[in-house]
C-alpha cells in the first residue's frame, strides 16, 4: 500500500502546483489577446495593412451610339464628258480632235450630317484596344454635291476625207454639264487605339460605300467647210468648183439615281469615358470614292458623338 499512497500524494502535489502557476499568470496573455497592458491601460494593436486592388477603365465590349457633324466634298467633273463626246463622234474624223477636250471643272460643297455607329472593342495587355465598327452617315438638306457646265469651240483642219486639191476645215463646239449628289454613305472600320485611363485616342481604316445621284450630258456641233486650192482663173472656172459645207449636232446624256459607289475611308478620333458605360467621341474622317461615272469624288468630315458600352 505504501507505493500506492506515495503515488497519490505525488499526484496531488503536482496538481496543486500547476493550479498555483496558472493563477500567477495573466489569463489574457495566455489567450493571445489583441490588447496588452501598458501602465494599466489596454492599447489597441494596429490593424494589418492590406493594399487596394489595382483598377483601370475597361473599354472592352459591344457599343453603339449616334453622331452629328459637318462634311465637305470635292468633286472633279473634268473627265466626266469625254466618254460621251467620244461616243457621239465615233467613226468620224472629228472625234480624235475633240474627244479629250476638258469643258468642266472642280466644285465643292459643305453640308451637315447625322448618323450612328455600332462596334466591338477587345482590350489587350491593359492598354491596347483593337476593334471593328460599322458607321453610317446621312447628309442633310437634300445631299452633298453640286453641278457645273462649260463649253469650248475650236477650228481645225483635217484632209483625211478631202478630195485632191481640197482642204476641209471644221468649226466645232463641245458643251458639257454634270451634277452629282451624295445622299448617304457608310464605312466598315478596323480600329486601333491606346487606352489612357478614361481617354482613348484611336485610328481607323476600311472600305466605304456611298449612294449618289448623278446626271451628265454632252453636246457636239460642227460646221464643215471645203476650201479648194487656187486654180487658173477662167470664167467659168475649169473644172467647176462646188464648195462643200455640212453641219452636225448631237447630244448624249446619262442619268443615274441612287447608284452605289465604292471606295475607302480612314481617320483619327478620341473617346472620353464619362461613366462606366457612357462615352463621348470626336473624330475626323476622309473618304475617297473610286471613279463614279468618270467623276472623282472625296468627302472629309468632322463629327462628335455619344455612345453606350456593354
Amino acid at each position: 500500500m505504501r507505493p500506492m499512497r506515495l503515488f497519490v500524494l505525488c499526484a496531488a502535489a503536482v496538481l496543486a502546483s500547476s493550479q498555483a502557476l496558472a493563477g500567477s499568470i495573466d489569463g489574457s496573455a495566455l489567450r493571445g489577446s489583441a490588447t496588452a497592458a501598458y501602465d494599466g491601460e489596454p492599447v489597441a494593436r494596429p490593424e494589418r495593412f492590406v493594399p487596394a486592388s489595382p483598377s483601370y477603365w475597361r473599354w472592352q465590349g459591344v457599343y453603339f451610339g449616334a453622331h452629328a457633324g459637318i462634311a465637305g466634298t470635292g468633286m472633279d467633273f473634268s473627265s466626266g464628258t469625254p466618254a460621251l463626246v467620244a461616243s457621239i463622234l465615233s467613226h468620224t474624223v472629228v472625234g480624235p480632235h475633240v474627244s479629250d477636250w476638258t469643258v468642266l471643272s472642280k466644285i465643292g460643297d459643305t453640308r451637315g450630317i447625322w448618323g450612328g455607329f455600332v462596334g466591338y472593342n477587345s482590350q489587350w495587355d491593359g492598354n491596347l484596344i483593337l476593334g471593328v465598327e460599322g458607321n453610317y452617315s446621312r447628309v442633310l438638306k437634300g445631299g452633298l454635291g453640286g453641278s457645273d457646265t462649260g463649253s469650248m469651240s475650236r477650228i481645225f483642219g483635217d484632209d483625211t476625207q478631202a478630195p485632191a486639191t481640197h482642204h476641209f476645215f471644221y468649226t466645232t463646239t463641245v458643251t458639257g454639264s454634270a451634277r452629282a449628289n451624295i445622299v448617304d454613305y457608310a464605312t466598315t472600320r478596323i480600329r486601333a487605339g491606346f487606352a489612357i485611363d478614361r481617354f482613348m485616342p484611336y485610328a481607323f481604316a476600311g472600305p466605304a460605300v456611298g449612294r449618289i445621284d448623278i446626271a451628265r450630258s454632252a453636246s457636239v456641233s460642227y460646221h464643215q467647210s471645203d476650201i479648194p486650192d487656187t486654180v487658173p482663173v477662167t470664167n467659168p472656172p475649169t473644172p467647176p468648183i462646188t464648195p462643200i459645207t455640212s453641219d452636225f449636232a448631237q447630244t448624249q446624256s446619262a442619268n443615274k439615281k441612287g447608284m452605289f459607289a465604292w471606295g475607302y475611308a480612314g481617320g483619327l478620333g478620341l473617346e472620353v469615358a464619362l461613366l462606366p458605360n457612357v462615352f463621348l467621341r470626336a473624330e475626323w474622317e476622309y473618304l475617297q470614292l473610286f471613279k463614279v461615272e468618270d467623276f472623282k469624288i472625296h468627302v472629309a468630315s468632322g463629327r462628335v458623338g455619344v455612345g453606350v458600352k456593354f
